[in-house]
């Protein structure tokens, strides 16, 4: 297996490469693996200007995978409306792209996790006429998600019928 060097792109590969074509990096899990992955993705690659408060949008990291070989291959790790997901610039990839992205992914899931609070909305496919507060927190590689209704924009009744 090659080895592979790992960093945030430049702002000349983001222009060459973009890359649009996204999977999810987890199925159905727990919320908290959702933060503890953006903790990974911060402890790796720094806080970005991409974080924002919305859920479907949470970050954007363009990250460059560097082989032995000088090979590059471009990703775009973020949080979309199905949470973590990474994207290439193809639909189907190369078995080299497949497996610098497999390491990318390997790299993230290794790293210890930074501390953060994170305080967004989510207005998803779901709850798009109600918005959901969440806060993720990460403190000492331990995860915590808190998502509540906002007080007072709804009754329990409203509520309960959406559900």
């Amino acid at each position: 297996m090659s080895k592979y060097t790992f960093r945030n792109s430049t702002d000349e590969e983001i222009k060459e490469n973009l890359t649009g074509f996204g999977d999810w990096i987890y199925g159905v899990v727990p919320e908290g693996i959702f933060a503890l992955f953006f903790g990974k993705v911060r402890s790796r690659f720094g806080v970005n200007n991409s974080i924002s408060t919305d859920w479907k949008w949470m970050y954007s990291y363009p990250v460059t995978v560097e082989d032995e070989n000088g090979n590059k291959f471009f990703f775009r790790v973020y949080h979309g409306a199905g949470g973590p997901s990474i994207a290439t610039p193809f639909e189907e990839l190369t078995p080299e792209y497949e497996m610098a992205k497999n390491a990318l992914i390997e790299y993230i899931e290794r790293a210890e996790p930074v501390d953060y609070v994170w305080k967004g909305v989510y207005k998803g496919i779901l709850y798009d006429n109600i918005p959901v507060n969440v806060t993720y927190t990460v403190k000492n590689g331990i995860a915590r998600v808190d998502s509540e209704f906002p007080e007072g924009m709804y009754d329990d009744e409203d509520i309960e019928n959406f559900m």
